[in-house]
């Protein structure tokens, strides 16, 4: 039976406007697998075995014994079978936060007599705050209700209302089971955080935004004062210097504009994906307020992306796309030639996020800079384990895996991309300041973009590809505006 939305089931709000808002779907069973209980099995085998033993012995009390036993075997089976019954499922809010409740209501209907179980089907970042499986005796005309409180550990989208039904008649005799898939689909978002400071792209679009730009037209802050001779605007000319100069003098101004943003999203490390999906959705949120166009790249076992966009109902694509990531296990080499060049629009920023602990990703960000596009990491890093002092062993692999985390990202500001580290959400801002502050001193003349684009640069994109050459290669044609750790002396090293 396909689930059917219940007419006034809506609770508060529509779906997404707020916490308030739920939602409620009749559904039940679409068929029921009928089998013999073990009860009915044990009394026929014990009324058999009764039978054989008085036709052997000619005992009396053996057949009284089996004479009750085959009586109830055969009224069991010989009884119609319950009907399936009809089970309301209620679940507000469909929107709410990692560890927030969400309260699942179950209202339990039968037109028969029948005993049912039944059992709360959730997934494996869902967990159940109390007893999730029911034992309940229903009648005709009475229905039963059923809560539970249920938690999402992490951020993304689960399908609740899977429900394991067993009904079985009022003599234990037959036993039917089945299943109902998951109706509604709820979403554990985290809360996006207010940023201040944003990673500013190299290049602007000719439509209007919030970014001021470098070049000269007509906007509010003030930029420069020119003569011009023909064609001045009234509002344009600078009196005072006019009257000074004795020639017409206009104010120059830089104006608004917006700007093209990527983010590529980590999908390949499952350990790390609930913080990396934290900071992509503050990234994407504050970007979005910004009127800049967005895109998003997960790249992972799988490649999703949504094209760049703007406007709200696209940043909602954006964060169903990235509550839907999934580390999706795979020994595929995936290189930047699975992304579409069509995603990376020209003169975008392309600001990767990921935990650089799968080398077929540090490979990607190596292949993307090669091609000249403008680029910055934010290194979203693994929570240590518990050292356990006994065991020096331990301590030096730390030491060997922080070694190693800090050669690579040398090679990526040897190659004049920018990566700042975040233990969690709330280092977001820290870590925009540390790039922009990397951009900055990188920058070479005016216009010529970061340093370090050459074809050269995809030295890095041999870590872990045999035949890609030595990760290495390529520094000395970085340019000396990207000379690695030197131009990045404001910027914390730490291994």
């Amino acid at each position: 039976m396909t689930p059917e939305t219940v007419a006034g089931a809506w609770t508060g709000r529509r779906p997404g406007t707020g916490d308030a808002a739920g939602l409620a779907v009749r559904t039940a069973p679409a068929s029921l697998r009928w089998s013999i209980s073990v009860k009915v099995v044990v009394e026929g085998m014990l009324a058999s075995l009764a039978l054989l033993g008085a036709t052997v012995t000619g005992d009396s009390a053996l057949v009284a014994f089996a004479t009750p036993l085959a009586l109830a075997v055969v009224l069991g089976l010989t009884r119609s079978r319950p009907l399936a019954p009809e089970i309301e499922v209620s679940i507000s809010p469909l929107l709410s936060g990692p560890s927030e409740p969400i309260e699942v209501t179950l209202v339990v209907r039968s037109p028969t007599s029948s005993i049912c179980h039944l059992s709360l089907v959730l997934p494996a970042a869902v967990s159940s705050q109390g007893p999730a499986a029911w034992t309940v005796l229903l009648r005709p005309g009475r229905q039963e209700v059923l809560a539970c409180t249920v938690r999402a550990s992490r951020a993304g989208r689960y399908s609740l209302g899977g429900i394991e039904v067993r009904v079985t008649d009022t003599a234990a005799a037959l036993v039917g089971a089945g299943e109902i898939v998951g109706a509604v689909t709820i979403e554990s978002r985290p809360t996006p955080l207010a940023l201040k400071t944003l990673v500013r792209p190299e290049h602007v679009r000719a439509t209007a935004g919030d970014r001021v730009a470098r070049l000269a037209g007509d906007g509010i802050e003030f930029a420069d004062i020119r003569e011009e001779h023909v064609g001045a605007l009234e509002r344009r000319i600078n009196w005072r210097a006019t009257a000074r100069t004795g020639t017409t003098c206009v104010n120059v101004h830089h104006p608004e504009r917006s700007t093209d943003v990527v983010l590529l999203v980590d999908t390949f490390t499952e350990a790390v994906l609930p913080e990396v999906i934290s900071v992509a959705v503050s990234l994407a949120d504050t970007y979005m307020r910004r009127h800049d166009r967005l895109g998003l790249i997960a790249f992972g076992g799988i490649l999703d992306w949504v094209e760049p966009g703007t406007g709200p109902s696209h940043l909602e694509r954006i964060r169903q796309s990235l509550l839907s990531s999934t580390a999706y296990f795979s020994y595929a080499w995936k290189t930047a030639e699975v992304i579409p060049r069509r995603l990376f629009p020209g003169g975008c920023l392309v600001l990767a996020v990921s935990p650089l602990g799968d080398p077929r990703f540090a490979a990607t960000i190596a292949s993307l800079r090669s091609r000249g596009l403008d680029l910055a990491v934010i290194e979203v890093e693994p929570a240590p384990p518990d050292a356990d002092p006994s065991y020096p062993a331990e301590s030096l692999a730390r030491r060997i895996v922080s070694m190693e985390r800090l050669e690579l990202r040398r090679r990526f500001w040897r190659l004049g991309v920018a990566v700042a580290t975040v233990e969690g959400p709330e280092g977001i801002g820290a870590a925009l300041v540390e790039i922009s502050s990397f951009r900055r001193s990188a920058r070479g003349p005016a216009g010529a973009g970061p340093a370090g684009a050459g074809p050269a640069s995809a030295g890095v994109a041999g870590a872990g590809r045999a035949g890609a050459g030595p990760a290495s290669a390529g520094p000395a044609s970085a340019g000396p505006a990207s000379a690695g750790p030197a131009t990045y002396r404001a910027l914390r090293s730490r291994p």
